[in-house]
């Protein structure tokens, strides 16, 4: 998908989210070139824990 964006010539980036604490997803988007754009504070509910949101994006 990153591929195709690049080459479209209509897409101009990409966004994603992923929980905060998702160490092994956050270091495998920063390698695809990927970058931290903002923090969402405790907008997740499972089972009794609030987590904090990671939003990313890649500029093209």
């Amino acid at each position: 998908m990153i591929e195709w964006a690049k080459h479209n010539r209509i897409t101009r980036r990409i966004s994603l989210v992923t929980r905060e604490d998702n160490h092994r997803a956050i270091s495998l988007y920063k390698k695809l070139g990927f970058e931290a754009e903002g923090l969402v504070r405790n907008d997740t509910y499972i089972n009794g824990v609030y987590y904090s949101t990671l939003v990313m994006g890649l500029l093209f």
